[in-house]
């Protein structure tokens, strides 16, 4: 190894082929570098080499760190906010403390005519706790703060790993002179690796040899067109795609060193929000103006209210250096709280005036607090778990899905797959096992039903021009053998046909290097062929192969059982032609081998199109590809689903017909050939589409072409593919499903799942965990909205009647970290179930907040509003407080509340504490109804088995204890006895009864449709016949174009019983988006 990296870099930066032929050419090179073009470099120079010029790896950027992802969290406008308020009330808090302003009057109500009785114990001498008020709301900010960044730190460390897997990719090498597959990763300076169409280039190099290979190298240069490699341009750029051919290549840069990893190094991967995720925060900022709203008026209405208490007049000790001016203490027994005894203020020496002519700057502490009030309305209203929802649910799912074989590329398609309504698949592989094997052809000009003939049984002459054939004219290669079968490295095709080469004696390497290849023109989907020129003694000979009744077309002759070349009459014609189609009925895939003699070999190898027309045909081969087990069932479960499954394929009509009625995909459908389907207009596509379920001999064009006009129709279709042309199609659909194992770089970079597996059994698993994706949001959705209702409202009437916030800020923002985090964590990590796939798809413009989901959250919250507000108004005749006056829930002496709510422990507050206890406990018990969004009665249906909805319940109910009892000044409350624990507890539990109840009541219908007529949308269902339930969609569908007044909408939902019922909506109908 002579060349370090800087002899390299000096080669490669300046990219001149004169300076390759300097240096002795690719030969001379690959032996500056330890190297060898023909059998490659020795496995024992690999640790050497990472050693002397890197590994072909690329350090990313590191990921945020936890503390910088908590300040950004603390960046928040207004958390900000929140805090400077919160800063603001210590230091005021602090000041009224140190000069007694601290001990206040209680507050009688605005409408309360009768005084506080002001004789029971005054707790003199206990801690002035002004200042704690905004010491636990920094507390509280923080505690949110870090729990938003560890959510956010873990999601990040689950996008690295599946970063990681995406980066993961096999190339094949050649070393120690043989042929194997490696990790990208694995490849090292001087390797010799082999690349065809569709492969991502692994590293920098020179080319040894290519046929008509193109790469696209626009990711690097910009470049659009494709540039065709020769010895002329012989520079290979890591991160390009090859387009067309194949070829060779000495590696020269790996990693760091390379161009794309020098680019790569700099860069990182950015995410982008899903488009449920953009919806939500969409949501989310509508909720939350509302919350302003909401908390604007509080604040008002709080404002006002101490403006007007400001305005009594009341009664102020007398300052004791002069009589005649009042001190800051206010006589709360003579004054306005109390008796209102002007007379007796008088005759004690007090002064009677007004807060505001006796004015106390500190006084504006009230104020500080009714704007932190304020701020807090509005962090608890903007619902930021339902991205955190979102990001959890599509973590867990996605983590979830590789295990069933699902590399989940854009996070996007693992929720929009539960709304696929189409699945256009690929045959190979994907529906069958890619198990190809010969088992029958047409040789000599006669057929070979059911079986292979032998050597003995074919002309020597015919079995060497057959061999040639399927050696020359093919890339695929033998690997090891496992199972008694060899490993194919390639396409499984060409590996097929090279196993029966094996099987006539026949030894495809020697045979390869024997010939004296001119030139290859690579597979072209459009032709449906490929040919691969060789010269000979007399001249050169073309091989070509391809779809079977394409090449018997351009055939003028074929080879006799004699080994006569005989002209290709008609009726020889419809006898191949036959034989292909009693093959195809079978399943087979049937390709043709053909041969031309070239008399002038440089004008074929200078033109732009292969000589390929009269060609002699030299015979046809079948080859069977079973069936995968599992696809029938599968493709069955998706049709109950209300998807419908369409095969696309290339292979020929009646092959295709006959694996398609074979797995259940055709039934009474239609099947096409793609160039037919091509001629037809826009509207016949759309017409015939209606009934297809077959789509046979389809290029890439007629693919693309097929998922437009689906989703013209307002189909949400998933489509798969595997090869390089395959690409426009999957970044057309709404899925693009590529290949693990049959797949190219380029289709598997275009699509946004990869299937590892190429089993049409693990598209389904996408489908299930994409309804599960969703149904999880709408679970989180049902339950934050019924959270934020009541608090909003609560909050509103507690203020407008002059009972401040019966939810103090500290509680709030407890509130709302357990129900955005926790809730988000209980109820967004859900397993799908099966009946997911019982019941129709979600439309591409479905209603979040669907009709049964606004039932369940009206009777919910109005529920919690109304016990709420017993215990706001009446609860201090309805409580007594016999705590022990600690920590205790044991009794003590029972004491009445006073009507502000307080007992035995002000200024903490027993009324508000009840409330506060009763009002998380409904939200704790509610989380087992809004795991059910339809007509479900058993909310604890399949609970056992999702161990994190449990442990998530018994941690809240733990720390809502440790809050409410031990709370106290941090958390506002106080402690409560033993009696009210169990009243908030069974006043908690009573939504589950509730939560059954409300399931017979209608869904509310008209909550959408208000929505709908005030954004002026609406929305339709668009039957589809027989074999697909009718789903919603947008108005671009086919029924909203219809004058048909028969042509309601029917939306199928679940029953509670396993089975789903019809539920009629209007056209009008629409939704909260």
């Amino acid at each position: 190894m002579e060349w370090d990296n800087e002899k390299i870099r000096e080669l490669m930066e300046d990219k001149k082929e004169a300076d390759v032929k300097k240096n002795g050419g690719v030969e001379g090179i690959a032996l500056k570098l330890g190297s060898s073009i023909k059998e490659g470099i020795s496995s024992s120079s690999l640790e050497t080499r990472k050693e002397k010029y890197g590994p072909n790896e690329i350090e990313r950027r590191k990921p945020a760190t936890f503390i910088q992802l908590f300040i950004d969290a603390m960046k928040d406008v207004v958390i900000m906010i929140l805090i400077v308020a919160a800063v603001v009330s210590i230091v005021l808090g602090g000041i009224m403390c140190a000069v007694h302003l601290g001990e206040q009057c209680p507050k009688r109500l605005i409408w309360q005519n009768d005084p506080i009785d002001l004789t029971k114990e005054t707790h003199e001498g206990e801690l002035c706790v002004e200042w704690l008020d905004g010491v636990a709301i920094i507390g509280a900010v923080l505690i949110v703060g870090g729990v938003t960044a560890l959510n956010n730190y873990k999601s990040e460390q689950q996008f690295r790993l599946l970063q990681a897997k995406q980066d993961d990719a096999l190339v094949i090498v050649h070393r120690d002179n043989v042929v194997s597959q490696v990790n990208v990763v694995a490849v090292v300076v001087g390797d010799i690796v082999t690349v065809a169409t569709g492969a991502k280039i692994p590293a920098d190099g020179i080319l040894i040899h290519g046929n008509d290979l193109k790469v696209d190298e626009s990711s690097l240069t910009g470049e659009s067109d494709a540039i065709r490699k020769t010895h002329e341009k012989p520079f290979m750029l890591s991160g390009c795609t090859v387009t067309e051919g194949d070829g060779k290549f000495l590696v020269t840069a790996v990693g760091r060193q390379s161009e794309w990893g020098k680019i790569l190094s700099e860069l990182d991967t950015v995410r982008e929000d899903t488009p449920l995720q953009v919806k939500l925060s969409a949501l989310a900022q509508n909720i939350g103006i509302i919350g302003t709203v909401v908390a604007g008026c509080c604040f008002i209405a709080q404002t006002i209210i101490w403006l007007v208490e400001m305005s009594y007049e009341t009664c102020f000790d007398a300052l004791e250096d002069d009589p005649t001016k009042p001190s800051e203490t206010e006589n709360c027994f003579l004054g306005h709280p109390g008796m209102m005894d002007k007379a007796g203020c008088l005759a004690s020496g007090g002064i009677w005036t007004t807060h505001f002519k006796n004015f106390q700057p500190l006084r504006l502490q009230s104020i500080v607090d009714y704007f932190i009030d304020f701020v807090t309305i509005i962090v608890v209203a903007v619902p930021e778990g339902l991205p955190l929802a979102v990001t959890i649910s599509l973590a867990y799912s996605v983590q979830k899905m590789q295990k069933d074989q699902n590399l989940v590329r854009v996070m996007a398609a693992c929720e929009t797959m539960g709304g696929a309504t189409n699945i256009c698949s690929d045959k190979t592989g994907t529906l069958t096992q890619n198990l190809m094997t010969v088992t029958e052809g047409y040789f000599q000009g006669q057929p070979y039903a059911n079986r292979l003939p032998t050597q003995a049984e074919l002309q020597a002459a015919y079995c060497v021009m057959l061999l040639n054939a399927i050696a020359i004219n093919s890339k695929a290669e033998l690997g090891k053998v496992e199972n008694g079968r060899p490993e194919i490295i390639g396409n499984k095709t060409e590996g097929a046909m090279i196993v029966f080469l094996q099987e006539l004696g026949g030894d495809y390497k020697a045979l390869r290097e024997e010939a004296s290849i001119a030139r290859t023109f690579p597979f072209s989907s459009a032709k449906k062929r490929m040919s691969t020129l060789v010269r000979t003694a007399a001249g050169g000979c073309l091989y070509t192969k391809g779809a079977s009744e394409i090449i018997v077309d351009i055939c003028t002759s074929y080879v006799d059982n004699d080994m006569v070349v005989r002209p290709l009459d008609e009726a020889k014609r419809q006898e191949m032609l036959a034989q292909i189609t009693a093959m195809a009925s079978q399943g087979l895939r049937t390709i043709a081998l053909a041969y031309r003699d070239i008399n002038d070999v440089d004008a074929a190898v200078n033109s732009e199109e292969a000589p390929e027309e009269e060609l002699t045909c030299i015979g046809i081969v079948g080859i069977k590809d079973p069936l995968r087990k599992e696809v029938p069932g599968a493709v069955k479960t998706c049709q109950k689903a209300g998807i419908k499954v369409r095969m696309v394929t290339g292979d020929n009509l009646q092959t295709a017909k006959a694996i398609a009625k074979e797995c259940g995909i055709l039934t009474t459908g239609a099947a096409v050939e793609g160039p037919d389907f091509r001629k037809m207009t826009p509207e016949e596509q759309k017409k015939l589409l209606l009934t297809l379920q077959v789509m046979a001999r389809c290029s890439p064009t007629d693919k693309l072409i097929l998922v437009r006009r689906l989703k013209e129709m307002g189909e949400v279709v998933a489509v798969t593919g595997d090869g390089t042309n395959d690409a426009p199609a999957l970044k057309e659909a709404d899925v693009g499903l590529s290949m693990g194992i049959a797949g190219t770089a380029v289709a598997q970079e275009a699509s946004d799942i990869v299937i590892m597996d190429d089993n049409f059994s693990s598209i389904v698993k996408s489908v299930l965990w994409g309804r599960a994706v969703y149904d999880n949001i709408r679970r989180f959705l049902q339950f934050q909205l019924c959270v934020n209702v009541v608090a909003l409202v609560l909050t509103l009437i507690g203020s407008v009647c002059g009972f401040g916030m019966p939810l103090k800020p500290v509680q709030l923002l407890w509130v709302n970290l357990v129900m955005d985090t926790l809730g988000a964590l209980a109820l967004a990590t859900e397993a799908p179930t099966a009946d997911l796939l019982d019941r129709p798809p979600y439309g591409r413009h479905d209603n979040l907040v669907n009709d049964h989901m606004w039932r369940n959250i009206a009777v919910q919250s109005t529920y919690q509003l109304i016990f709420c507000m017993v215990l706001l108004f009446a609860g201090h005749e309805i409580l007594n407080d016999c705590s022990d006056g600690k920590y205790g829930t044991d009794y003590g002496s029972c004491v009445a509340l006073n009507p502000d709510g307080t007992g035995k422990n002000p200024p903490g507050n027993y009324r508000d504490t009840v409330i506060y206890n009763a009002f998380v406990w409904a939200q704790v018990f509610n989380e087992f109804n809004a795991r059910k969004i339809y007509n479900e009665k058993n909310q604890f249906d399949g609970i056992l088995t999702n161990s994190i909805f449990l442990s998530v319940f018994v941690v809240t109910a733990l720390i809502q204890f440790v809050t409410t009892q031990f709370g106290q000044v941090v958390f506002q409350t106080v402690p409560l006895d033993l009696d009210d624990w169990i009243i908030s507890i069974l006043i908690g539990a009573v939504a589950l009864p509730l939560g059954v109840l409300q399931r017979f009541l209608p869904p509310f219908t008209f909550v959408n449709r208000t929505i709908a007529k005030f954004h002026k949308k609406s929305s339709t269902v668009t039957p589809e016949g027989p074999e697909s339930p009718a789903r919603v969609t947008d108005g671009r569908d086919r029924a909203a174009e219809s004058s048909d007044p028969a042509m309601v909408p029917i939306v199928t939902v679940p029953n509670g019983n396993g089975k789903y019922e019809a539920s009629r909506q209007s056209v009008e109908e629409g939704g909260l988006n």
